[in-house]
């Protein structure tokens, strides 16, 4: 059984509590990792609640997996014009450059903030 598998059976909420800043070290990691298999927008948000952590190691993982989002080959796993999605990425936009944020944001079908609806 994959770790994906036995994630999808563990309430985000419970998770998400793990991954906070008063747990022990290995217990947010181990929670990060499973909400990191659970992909989508749970991943998402785990990571970038982990991007201003304390802990380095945690904060540049996060930032590695927020970053490998970008393809220019296709949209990541997640759901098409959603505005957690937006927000969320709104968080995030050091990590890449205007041109692949915009690529990201246009991919997603997520306008950037501010703006009206894609192709308006």
């Amino acid at each position: 059984m994959s770790l994906a598998q036995v994630a999808a059976r563990l309430p985000a909420e419970w998770l998400l509590e793990r991954i906070a800043p008063g747990r022990p070290a290995h217990t947010r990691r181990a929670a990060y990792r499973v909400l990191h298999a659970r992909g989508g927008v749970l991943g998402l948000r785990a990571s970038v609640e982990l991007l201003t952590d304390a802990d380095p190691g945690l904060r540049r993982l996060a930032a590695q997996r927020v970053q490998s989002l970008w393809s220019p080959y296709g949209p990541p796993a997640l759901p098409l014009r959603d505005p957690e999605v937006g927000a969320l990425l709104e968080r995030c936009t050091e990590l890449f450059g205007d041109h692949v944020m915009g690529r990201l944001r246009s991919q997603l079908g997520i306008p950037r903030a501010g703006s009206g609806p894609i192709g308006y």
